[in-house]
């Protein structure tokens, strides 16, 4: 659970990142195993993490 929010800023102008590498990879594990397009994936995520009672966002 620790690994999923990006912590450290990129250093550059804009909007920081929200999500570490590992989310977004595990995002994209789980729409390859379900083949789930990515509109599915964040509500299909967001619904686990809802069932197993985690208070993390899903990546978009």
């Amino acid at each position: 659970m620790k690994a999923w929010p990006y912590i450290k800023h990129h250093g550059h102008r804009g909007r920081g990142f929200i999500f570490s590498d590992i989310a977004i990879e595990t995002a994209l594990m789980v729409k390859g195993m379900f083949k789930l397009p990515l509109r599915r994936l964040k509500g299909f995520l967001h619904l686990v993490l809802t069932l197993m009672n985690v208070p993390m966002k899903s990546p978009k």
